[in-house]
């Protein structure tokens, strides 16, 4: 009995650590980004899909890095957040495999 509840001990362990997938870097340009305010838009706006771990937007030369987890969103639909708040975005490099 002792063994079975270590098994079922090491089960629900496995069942409760998640599956990481890989973190992707990525740079989209964006440039509708003119003044200094816009970063935080695009900032809320790209942060706000589940999945991303951090956004950098930089106004000065119109760019955001963004770093996200691709198990759970992806470059298109991070994009797809900005442009819906008004700011497209395109996707230039992809640093994830470098």
């Amino acid at each position: 009995m002792k063994l079975h509840t270590s098994v079922l001990a090491l089960i629900g362990f496995m069942a409760a650590t998640p599956v990481f997938a890989a973190e992707h870097t990525v740079t989209f340009s964006v440039p509708g980004m003119t003044c200094a305010s816009c970063p935080f838009i695009v900032e809320a706006a790209m942060g706000g899909v589940d999945g991303v771990v951090t956004v950098t937007a930089d106004a000065d030369t119109r760019t955001a890095l963004v770093v996200f987890d691709d198990a759970i969103t992806s470059a298109d639909g991070i994009a797809f957040a900005s442009t819906s708040a008004g700011y497209e975005a395109e996707l230039v490099s992809d640093d994830s495999n470098s």
